[in-house]
């Protein structure tokens, strides 16, 4: 009985004291960009499964909308000296945040980490500048080829894999009324916004590039001339105005087919009215498999006093578990090439998905990045739908971003 009672007496006494003492833990700061409810709850669930496999690190969790606040939030902490430890941002942060030493290059922890071989090199770039590990991928936002499974099947019109086939079946499918305006698009495509990449993905699907060796080549550049005199010469015949800002026309039903950012196409998809009627492909090509794919990336702040902490954060964050249940719980493409087929089980268009992360660039990972976006665009409304000579509107894009770079 005595033996009893003094056994009883020392697990009170075990399970009275805490693991580790809170002032004996790690504390990590951890700010996310954005701020909506899926992706709250999926670092509910990280930083919980973290902090049970690791109780002498506690994580401090916030989030900033995108724009303004997480730029306002991030720049206030470093000009005060105190940072940020995690920062998870876009891929326009990269160059402006290595520049300015809020970023640490990560090439030790990157080359020990057990998925370095396993992230999707398209993937990787995004966080990679002047040849070093800055940021690791883990939410990708692809641009996917979207189409109406009904609309063509009626047609007897395969799904369009080429830019020839592209404009023999938008133009087969657009319904125009009697004064020749088109009520039915056989292809959506915007004229304005704020990030045409539409653009981006002809330009690329043509083998083009806006950038070579961190230096834009916008004159003279054939490729991107031979993209935007296809867009010109079709759109005309199969296409609907609007912004990129606004509701695309094929996802209210008026198109055949689009290039759309994935998370956008959710509310179509999950429509009943369109249930079964609306299939996703690598966007059409003349010649090199593309397409456009924002990213938002891990990265440890240059001020962190713990960064093997900080990493142990972001590999858990990034392991094959979590990244698989953020495709469940986000409906977030996985990126890791080892759980693409496990990631296409759970919906039949995820393939098409991953091959859209896969082929797809992010915005360039350069300084004047802003600049290159206002410039891009200006040269798709003069080239594509404002008349000018594509190659002039080339010539004069060249100059407005040497301008912009320079000044």
């Amino acid at each position: 009985m005595k033996k009893l009672l003094a056994f009883v007496l020392a697990l009170i006494i075990v399970l009275s004291l805490p693991a580790v003492a809170e002032d004996e833990k790690t504390q990590l700061s951890f700010i996310r960009i954005g701020n909506d409810e899926p992706e709250r709850l999926y670092w509910a669930w990280v930083i919980e499964e973290f902090e049970k496999a690791n109780p002498d690190i506690d994580i401090q969790y916030e989030e900033a909308a995108i724009g303004d606040p997480i730029e306002t939030v991030l720049n206030t902490r470093f000009a005060a000296g105190e940072g940020v430890d995690i920062i998870g941002h876009g891929i326009l942060s990269v160059a402006q945040r290595v520049e300015a030493n809020h970023y640490m290059a990560i090439d030790e922890y990157f080359e020990s980490w057990e998925g370095k071989d396993d992230i999707m090199p398209a993937v990787l770039a995004n966080g990679t500048y002047n040849g070093h590990v800055y940021g690791l991928g883990y939410s990708v936002t692809p641009y996917v080829f979207a189409y109406r499974i009904d609309v063509l099947e009626e047609a007897g019109i395969e799904v369009p894999e080429t830019w020839e086939e592209l404009a023999d079946a938008a133009r087969e499918l657009t319904v125009k009324n009697d004064m020749g305006e088109v009520e039915f698009a056989g292809f959506c495509y915007p004229q304005t916004g704020g990030n045409l990449v539409e653009l981006d993905v002809f330009v690329y699907g043509n083998g083009g590039q806006y950038i070579v060796d961190g230096e834009p080549v916008f004159g003279g550049n054939e490729k991107i001339a031979e993209a935007a005199d296809f867009l010109k010469e079709l759109l005309p015949d199969v296409n609907m105005t609007y912004s990129s800002n606004e509701v695309n026309p094929f996802v209210s039903g008026s198109g055949a087919m689009t290039l759309i950012n994935n998370a956008a196409l959710t509310t179509m998809i999950n429509n009943p009215e369109y249930d079964g009627k609306v299939g996703i492909a690598l966007p059409p090509n003349n010649g090199t498999n593309a397409s456009f794919c924002g990213c938002n990336m891990l990265f440890i702040g240059a001020t962190c006093k713990e960064p093997d902490a900080a990493f142990k954060f972001i590999s858990f964050a990034l392991s094959q578990e979590s990244t698989l249940k953020r495709a469940e719980m986000v409906k977030i493409p996985v990126t890791r090439q080892s759980l693409v087929e496990e990631y296409a089980e759970m919906d039949p268009w995820n393939y098409a998905r991953s091959l859209c992360v896969t082929y797809g660039t992010g915005m360039p990972r350069v300084t004047w990045s802003t600049g290159f976006q206002t410039v891009r665009n200006e040269f798709s409304q003069n080239a594509v739908f404002g008349g000018m000579d594509s190659m002039e509107a080339l010539e004069k894009a060249q100059k407005d971003i040497e301008f912009k770079i320079e000044g």
